[in-house]
């Protein structure tokens, strides 16, 4: 290994992944895990119930991850409201 390549892993900073924030939600579970887009996070969660999935990913990009969970939940909860079940059924 040379010098340069022992310095660099020295100061290297190692990104850590935090877990994505779960929460239930009448009878789903919510799965908000923002991906991180020049510097800021997009909105990317998962909606289950049962054996049942559905991903969802949207434009909006906020400049907090705590921010863009808070919101990824908020938009969740409104497609369950608005299509429950439904969320399921292919098109």
């Amino acid at each position: 290994m040379s010098l340069l390549h022992k310095l660099k892993s020295l100061f290297a900073v190692e990104e850590v992944q935090q877990p994505a924030l779960k929460e239930n939600y009448k009878d789903f579970e919510i799965i908000a895990d923002p991906v991180e887009t020049d510097g800021q996070y997009r909105i990317n969660g998962l909606i289950k119930k049962g054996e049942h999935e559905h991903i969802f990913i949207r434009a909006d990009l906020l400049p907090s991850r705590e921010a863009c969970e808070q919101e990824t939940l908020r938009k969740a909860r409104v497609m369950i409201d608005q299509q429950g079940d439904r969320l399921f059924n292919p098109q």
